[in-house]
């Protein structure tokens, strides 16, 4: 190149001079850092005396090519002072070196010795310095070394770190991924066995992890799970594939390619993995990447005719560059090169024995990793993504696996995991894989960005026929689509068959351009919207298969995905509760258009609501303690006159006991059919064994709505412990009257159906009620509109069962109804075009609630 005037050598030198002030120490061992325009000036810089082994002795290749380039020999005399006394630090019985050292005094602040991580690039030093330079010094003591590393360092294809001074201790249970150059080092000694040993056990832990982790365990466990994608098993790869020629390292090359374009690639190079274990990225790569990893993939592949160079005349630097070996004075010699073409002749006309040399040594070592550490041959039954805290199921896996629930003292619930309370060893292991899990996906959520909560928005017509629109609060999905601002979705909606949505849909075409509802369970999530969306669907509604539960008593729940990112429709989550209204909704409209968009704050509950979901928001989070912790809460509890109800999570249990101070509460005004309903309830406690009543709360709601006549806002200010008292007020003003018409009850004729266990109701009634229709519009008008949400869950069945058997029966759930009539009769009641207006009104207020 006659344009090459040598500028490149000249800013190398210029380089040197300025490394220069680094070597000024009292040993002649570098500083660690060197500012290149100030020099060593900084006290930050001078103060920090400690160095690595691989630092200090990771110049003499470079230095050495530097003084016999420039012609000054200052560099090189640095570089060899510095290798010199690095080699009066050894520890003299065991010939090992440590990994960090004073610059100054020489001692040693870190005695751990291996071949990894701190003074990898030493021991390649010394030996290519012989080769380089071809100073016998440096092969005397790299023998030295690696006679040592064979004796304490290597156990069998491992190479664990000791103490230098206790060589016969370790002092980690755990290898690095720099170890990886060792194989490759080997093969320039000239020792092939161990290092095609070394390099299969490490082939069998990339293989189990996909890329070789940052460390590993001596049982071949991820330590550190990170993956800069280092080059240096690739550099192994390399020169064990060009010393013996056997294709299975290319085999190793292409699996380790397949990996990288796999779980690496992104639109603008190769990202370092974050975790092996759950292949995450993250936004880094190291210059390594380029100038080593894809060089030496590339020279694995590569033949020579595709080569400018012939690489057998220089030498790799631990940085991937190379020098040729010309340096050292010595030209290659005509024997060298007459006694390869013999070699290449007796190649073509005898088997080549190199590449069955490896093989031998391999095969034994085949399964050592999966002997070691046998995979699972057992599908998890639970993992932590899939994991549900309101899934009774869920606890109970979790349970045998060896995982407790603990209530700590400021709210917050704590997994512990005991191995010794496993039901089984196979179930504690994966309960140990459980809480790892729970772990990655607990450090995953703290690094994503909160979830937006969603709304579900439904058009009703009211009694008047004025449109109005019912918001529903609904969960997020961490896949998918997420609708933010003015970003909505509005489409009719259809309910999936099945139901639970994992199998497939019996009428795919229904659910083109349209919203699919479908029950949580039986599968995850994102395979049932995957599922709907392969069919057309515009979004999706999971309906929450836990009974009872709704937005306004359980937190905020976000839908876990995958990993992958194929769903591209909206997706949402709603409880129980909500999902009823939303399909009582659909069932009387089945055009009706719902949105799916952002929650607004003006959508949200009231702060007069959320107040009054309190209560039971805190008697929810008690029962499950106690439940599933064994810790015990005091229950709230409600006293008027000699009736005493304790308030539990779903229904209240009203006991009486005679009270000493008599209660004079009466009514003015008295409704003849809530006078009906408190009698039975007073016959139930009266007459039963245990002298107690159990009522739905969501019943009880429904009473003080339709009778007491509170508002809606009212009722929604008011909490369960009000509502409670003004039951028990009702049923003393009731207890006050005669005791006649306690006993009126079992003798009229028109007595008060009180349904309780449907299960139990067998003996059909036969008792015609002809009288007082009027009275029981409200009634009508509510049982009319559970008859339709029930109809529209397919549950049919059971109600007309019901309607069908009624008696008069005390038990623990309670459920007030009408009076006994024939089936004929009470579709003429609820059909009735008459019912007035504020039954209706009523009726939707409340069916909610059932």
């Amino acid at each position: 190149m006659h344009w090459y005037k040598g500028e490149l050598l000249s800013m190398a030198k210029d380089v040197g001079y300025r490394l220069l002030p680094a070597f000024n120490t009292t040993t002649g061992i570098p500083y660690a850092r060197v500012n290149l325009k100030y020099g060593m000036k900084s006290d930050r810089l001078e103060f920090a005396r400690e160095t690595c082994t691989a630092c200090a002795g990771s110049m003499i290749l470079e230095m050495a090519a530097l003084s016999r380039l420039t012609g000054e020999p200052e560099f090189e005399a640095r570089a060899h002072k510095a290798m010199d006394a690095l080699w009066k630090m050894r520890h003299r019985g065991s010939d090992l070196m440590g990994t960090v050292l004073n610059v100054h005094s020489g001692d040693w602040v870190r005695r751990d010795s291996g071949v990894g991580a701190g003074i990898d690039s030493y021991y390649e030093y010394c030996l290519k310095a012989y080769i380089l330079l071809g100073d016998n010094k440096y092969l005397n003591r790299f023998n030295r070394h690696y006679n040592a590393v064979m004796k304490y360092i290597s156990q069998g294809p491992m190479l664990l770190d000791v103490h230098m001074h206790r060589p016969h201790t370790n002092s980690r249970n755990y290898m690095d991924a720099l170890l990886a150059f060792w194989p490759g080092l080997q093969v320039l000694k000239g020792d092939l066995k161990p290092a095609v040993e070394t390099h299969e056990m490490l082939y069998q832990v990339m293989q189990r992890h996909k890329f070789i982790p940052e460390a590993f365990t001596t049982d071949f466990q991820v330590h550190w799970g990170n993956h800069p994608l280092r080059p240096e098993f690739l550099e192994s790869t390399y020169f064990l594939y060009t010393a013996t020629g056997d294709p299975y390292y290319l085999e190793v090359g292409k699996n380790v390619l397949r990996s990288l374009q796999k779980y690496a690639r992104v639109p603008c190079g190769y990202a370092a993995v974050n975790d092996v274990t759950t292949g995450k990225q993250e936004d880094r790569m190291d210059s390594f990447v380029l100038a080593e990893t894809f060089k030496y993939l590339f020279l694995l592949f590569a033949d020579k005719d595709e080569l400018i160079l012939n690489l057998d005349e220089f030498i790799f630097t631990t940085e991937g560059h190379l020098l040729p070996l010309s340096l050292s004075g010595h030209t290659a010699n005509d024997t060298k090169n007459h006694e390869s073409e013999i070699n290449d002749e007796l190649a073509m006309s005898c088997p080549n024995t190199l590449s069955l040399f490896p093989e031998s040594f391999r095969k034994p070592l085949q399964n050592m990793v999966d002997g070691m550490c046998p995979r699972r041959n057992q599908r998890r039954r639970l993992t932590a993504a899939e994991f549900s805290a309101a899934n009774i199921n869920h606890l109970k896996l979790i349970k045998e696996m060896g995982i407790n629930i603990v209530a700590m003292s400021d709210g917050r619930v704590q997994l512990l995991h005991t191995f010794s309370s496993a039901r089984s060893a196979a179930d504690a292991e994966e309960g140990l894989l459980f809480m790892q899990e729970m772990v990655e996906l607990a450090k995953l959520q703290s690094q994503q960005p909160e979830p937006v909560a969603q709304a579900v928005t439904v058009p009703l017509k009211d009694h008047l026929g004025d449109e109005q629109l019912m918001v529903l609060q609904a969960g997020p999905s961490q896949f998918g689509r997420n609708l933010k601002g003015d970003e909505k979705v509005t489409a009719k909606a259809v309910i999936v068959h099945p139901f639970k949505g994992c199998e497939d849909l019996r009428v795919p075409d229904l659910v083109k351009d349209k919203i699919a509802i479908m029950e949580r369970g039986d599968c995850m999530f994102i395979d049932k919207v995957r599922k709907v969306q392969r069919h057309g669907a515009v979004g999706a509604i999971i309906v929450d298969n836990v009974a009872g539960s709704s937005a306004a008593s359980s937190p905020m729940f976000s839908m876990s995905g995958d990993g992958n990112n194929d769903v591209k429709i909206p997706a949402v989550f709603l409880f129980k509760q909500d999902a009823s209204k939303l399909l009582l909704a659909i069932s009387k409209d089945w055009d009706v258009q719902i949105t799916i968009s952002e929650l607004r704050e003006a959508d949200n509950f009231s702060q007069n609501e959320e107040e009054s979901m309190f209560q039971k928001l805190k008697l929810s989070v008690q029962d499950f303690l106690v439940k599933h912790t064994g810790i015990t809460f005091t229950k709230t509890a409600v006293e008027v006159g000699g009736f005493r109800a304790n308030i539990g999570t779903d229904k209240i249990r009203i006991t009486y006991k005679e009270a000493d101070s008599d209660n004079n509460l009466k009514e003015a005004i008295t409704n003849q059919q809530w006078s009906k309903i408190r009698k039975g309830l007073l016959h139930s406690i009266m007459h039963s064994d245990s002298k107690e009543l159990f009522v739905p709360l969501n019943i009880l709601r429904i009473y003080y709505q339709t009778l007491s006549g509170a508002s809606i806002e009212e009722v929604k200010a008011t909490d369960v412990v009000k509502q409670t008292k003004w039951l028990l007020s009702e049923l003393i003003k009731e207890q006050n009257k005669k005791d006649d018409d306690l006993v009126k009850l079992d003798t009229e004729g028109e007595g008060v159906a009180v349904l309780t266990d449907i299960d139990k109701l067998s003996k059909p009634d036969s008792s015609v009620i002809e009288s007082k229709k009027e009275k029981l519009k409200q009634l009508n008008s509510i049982l009319r509109t559970v008859s339709e949400l029930e109809s529209s869950l397919e549950t049919q069945d059971i109600i007309d069962k019901v309607f069908n058997k009624l008696k008069i029966e005390a038990s623990d759930d309670l459920i007030i109804g009408e009076e006994k009539q024939t089936s004929d009769e009470r579709t003429s009641i609820v059909n009735k075009k008459e019912q007035s207006s504020i039954a209706k009104t009523k009726a939707s207020r409340t069916v909610d609630e059932l």
